[in-house]
């Protein structure tokens, strides 16, 4: 739902190649709609290799249980049940469970239910367009997290027509299930535009992973860089993914609210936490809510963020601001 092939560039990771040091071994793939990057660090390459292919193993499973794609996998024989209930795969039933928390603590704000929204718009297809506001109000009619209920034991059951799509956390639920597999030896992660840097840097000095963030007109720059360690860090922009119409451009990041994309002056968001999914989840919900309220939800749950507005601005919530270095040649500024 949120994340496209063209994200890769949201988030540009740096790693310096280091000398000596422990062994390392990567991966690249496409899964979940996107291209993405493993590597992992051991005390040989063979165990380094091992974690890497175990890891790619299981974005790939994760991708047919929480993808409404596959017509055979869980998710979409829940999106066809007809309201009927459904015993899901575990992962499944957890990832719609984390994603209906996130719904409700940000207040609808980040809905897994805008699946009749992402069809009816159409954005990253050929086929996209403005609809109409009657096509609008019959697919909102349908949306609202509160019309999934989870039953416990892996069941679940949908209501009023509702269909979801866990695309807003699923890279998100997948980077954490990878993280799990590196029996704390040194991890970067770069699933699409989610990126998750663990254990120490054996190529820095202060053992950080410096990742970089986009420039929302140009990708290929950054403005900023991010210092982390045992974090993921989220973007979600709306460069990623939009078409243009009439000279006006639409994005993918719909306001569940009004059912078209978010119109609050913000370019993008980051989140920095110690779970991918969540940072996932909140990526979106800030960008809906606009800056004001973004800012004021970030307080009130200890959320560490960066906002871009359209007057390139920066602003950085209190806990990233000795993470976040400026890009010396960039035309945006930091908010005092």
């Amino acid at each position: 739902m949120k994340r496209s092939i063209c994200t890769v560039c949201a988030l540009i990771f740096c790693l310096l190649a280091g000398c000596g040091g422990p062994a390392s071994a990567s991966t690249d793939f496409f899964s979940m709609d996107t291209f993405m990057t493993i590597t992992a660090w051991a005390e040989n390459e063979a165990d380094a290799q091992a974690v890497v292919t175990q890891a790619e193993r299981r974005v790939n499973d994760l991708n047919n249980a929480l993808s409404r794609q596959i017509e055979a996998g869980p998710l979409a024989q829940l999106n066809a049940a007809g309201g009927q209930t459904v015993t899901l795969d575990p992962d499944t039933y957890d990832a719609l469970s984390r994603a209906v928390e996130y719904a409700a603590l940000t207040g609808g704000a980040f809905d897994p239910t805008t699946a009749p929204l992402s069809d009816l718009w159409g954005i990253g297809t050929d086929q996209a367009a403005v609809p109409s506001q009657a096509a609008i109000d019959e697919a909102l009619s349908h949306v609202g997290y509160e019309n999934i209920e989870l039953l416990g034991n892996n069941q679940a059951r949908l209501l009023n027509g509702a269909q979801v799509d866990l695309g807003g956390i699923g890279k998100g639920y997948a980077t954490d299930a990878v993280a799990a597999l590196r029996a704390d030896a040194p991890m970067l992660a770069q699933l699409g535009g989610n990126i998750g840097a663990y254990g120490q840097n054996p190529s820095s000095e202060d053992g950080l992973w410096t990742i970089g963030l986009a420039e929302p007109d140009n990708s290929a720059n950054y403005i900023a860089m991010l210092h982390v360690c045992d974090q993921s860090v989220v973007t979600s922009g709306d460069y990623e993914r939009y078409f243009e119409q009439d000279g006006v451009r639409y994005h993918h990041i719909f306001d569940p609210s009004t059912g078209a994309p978010a119109q609050t002056g913000l370019r993008s968001v980051t989140v920095v936490d110690e779970l991918s999914a969540r940072a996932d989840a909140f990526t979106t919900a800030l960008f809906v809510m606009g800056l004001e309220r973004g800012l004021e939800f970030c307080a009130a749950h200890d959320v560490d963020a960066v906002f871009v507005t359209d007057d390139k601005t920066i602003y950085v919530t209190e806990g990233l601001r000795g993470q976040l270095t400026l890009s010396e040649d960039t035309s945006y500024v930091l908010a005092q």
